[in-house]
């Protein structure tokens, strides 16, 4: 039986694949400065990539509003620039990278709101000679005392506890706390048989500036605290949204050779509880390699296999809405990096897999093929698929296993009014955005997944991308890759809840019994959830 990648374990980590250079030089822009935003990031020595990388994530993050922004290095910052910005955010990711001495003046006159992440604020707070800035603490009502290594594994905001990885103990410590000083999100670490129970704030605002302890992109799963700080982000640029709880289930790796019988009994048993769901289809079944027939190479196209198309067509009647998967859901005739077969492997990303390191993978590039015209004649072959089984048009895009080069998600973008995914942020992805340039966005660089908590309008990409952000059951460890329990999906959901238009949406494959499926549809109405059709307008 074949097994969906466990991809909540990819985007656990700020990941890091071949490396062809180092951080921008040069301010990078979606917009005219008026009414958006100014995201810094250091830029300078060998880590100066880690803040590219945020700082691309952050901007996406801002298209759920969505507020325009420009991304510039700090290091080019010069004296008012902020002024002209509705905010400011900058992304402290190199310990003591020299600030200009305008950002830090700008620091403490600008009225705007500056939000300041993790590292280097004591060039500001403290004095040259490492005393306390009296000045810092009379404007903004708390003071910096220094770094943290023992670890808070929990953030609590909004009655809700959230996690925080511990492969990344750090993080500032703040006090001196005036009552003007709000703290929406606190880091606290539980006790133990020889310790209390401790708390330190991990948000605060005071004045005009809000200051994050760590940067939330760092080692994010279903639970982390970066789904906090996405909610907070409502307050930061000061755009509400209305307080919803939605839902989107979709049945995922479905392709011609999965069983009618089972999408027939998934279809009743949904259209039995009115929760509409999407459907990602896999045009075209590839097993170029043999490896679940004997050594026997085998395909099948959509088209040709009228008892799926039967299946489908009787979903779509019972509130089923499809979704093209990519095209065959895996790369050429060569593991990439498991089986070559499809739904097992990735399409538009090589990936390896080393064997006796349980299975880890290295990210090496886009596939060699890759470019505008392959990654289009790929997507028009999948439509062709639709189209010749006179099914629907898919809603929206998957792409396989989430991973693909800049230039791909681009090229998405203009063929898909909505995609439900996560996605890779790279650090050399320019923000033009002008189709003309479109071969300029891929090449291999350092990069970090993202996953979203709300629709996100427009992204780095031009996607309109709704959540993927409780992940999907999955039973069995496979190829190194852990279980994903019913349990670890409805802890995601939960926490979501503390978003006030936080979504609950997920996947789960069509072989796993359909039992869980029950479970996971009645526990997300018991938490509040209403499941959703997906429509391009959606919000």
């Amino acid at each position: 039986m074949r097994a969906t990648l466990g991809l909540s374990v990819m985007f656990l980590v700020l990941a890091l694949v071949l490396v062809t250079g180092g951080a921008l030089a040069a301010p990078q822009s979606n917009t005219t400065a008026t009414g958006s935003a100014l995201i810094l990031y250091d830029s300078s020595g060998t880590y100066g990539w880690i803040g590219a990388v945020h700082a691309r994530m952050l901007a996406s993050v801002l298209g759920h509003f969505p507020l325009p922004y420009t991304i510039a290095p700090v290091e080019g910052y010069t004296a008012g620039q902020m002024s002209n910005y509705k905010l400011t955010f900058y992304i402290g990711t190199v310990y003591n990278n020299l600030l200009p001495a305008a950002f830090l003046s700008d620091v403490m006159s600008a009225t705007k709101p500056l939000v300041w992440f993790d590292y280097n604020l004591w060039e500001v707070a403290w004095t040259p000679s490492g005393y306390w800035n009296s000045a810092f603490q009379s404007r903004f009502g708390f003071m910096l005392f220094g770094l943290d290594q023992s670890g808070y594994p929990q953030v609590r905001y909004n009655n809700t506890t959230f996690t925080k990885d511990m492969s990344d103990p750090e993080q500032a410590i703040i006090g001196n706390l005036a009552s003007t000083v709000s703290v929406p999100a606190w880091s606290y670490r539980p006790a133990t048989s020889t310790t209390p129970a401790s708390y330190t704030p991990y948000i605060v605002h005071g004045g005009n500036l809000w200051y994050v302890a760590d940067v939330p992109f760092s080692y994010i799963s279903g639970t982390d605290r970066y789904v906090a700080f996405a909610d907070l982000m409502h307050d930061i640029v000061g755009i509400n949204h209305p307080v919803t709880h939605r839902a989107l289930i979709r049945i995922e790796d479905v392709d011609p050779t999965t069983s009618p019988t089972e999408l027939k009994a998934i279809a009743d048993y949904l259209y039995s509880q009115s929760v509409p769901f999407l459907v990602s289809v896999v045009p075209v079944y590839q097993d170029s390699l043999g490896y679940y027939s004997n050594g026997v190479p085998e395909a099948l196209r959509m088209s040709l296999a009228p008892a799926f198309i039967s299946a489908l067509k009787y979903m779509v009647a019972r509130g089923g809405q499809l979704v093209d998967e990519g095209y065959t859901h895996q790369y050429d005739s060569t593991p990439n990096p498991y089986t070559g077969v499809s739904g097992d492997d990735f399409e538009f990303y090589r990936v390896t897999a080393d064997p006796t390191q349980n299975w880890a993978l290295t990210y090496q590039g886009p596939v060699a093929e890759d470019s505008q015209n392959w990654v289009q004649n790929r997507i028009n072959s999948a439509l062709g698929e639709f189209k010749k089984a006179r099914l629907p048009a898919p809603v929206a895009w998957v792409t396989p296993h989430y991973a693909a080069s800049g230039l791909d998600y681009r090229v998405v973008a203009s063929n898909f009014p909505v995609t439900m995914q996560r996605v890779l942020y790279f650090d050399n992805v320019p923000l033009t955005g002008a189709k003309n340039h479109i071969a300029t966005w891929g090449g291999s660089s350092y990069f970090g997944g993202l996953f979203f908590p709300y629709v996100i309008q427009k992204d780095l990409y031009g996607q309109k991308v709704v959540p993927e952000n409780i992940g999907g059951i999955e039973l069995d460890t496979w190829f190194g890759n852990p279980p994903h329990p019913l349990s670890d999906v409805l802890a995601a959901a939960q926490v979501n809840l503390a978003v006030r238009d936080g979504w609950a949406a997920g996947y789960l494959d069509p072989d796993v019994n359909i039992s869980y499926l029950q479970q996971l549809v009645t526990s997300l109405k018991a938490m509040g959830y209403t499941f959703v059709p997906l429509t391009s307008s959606v919000q």
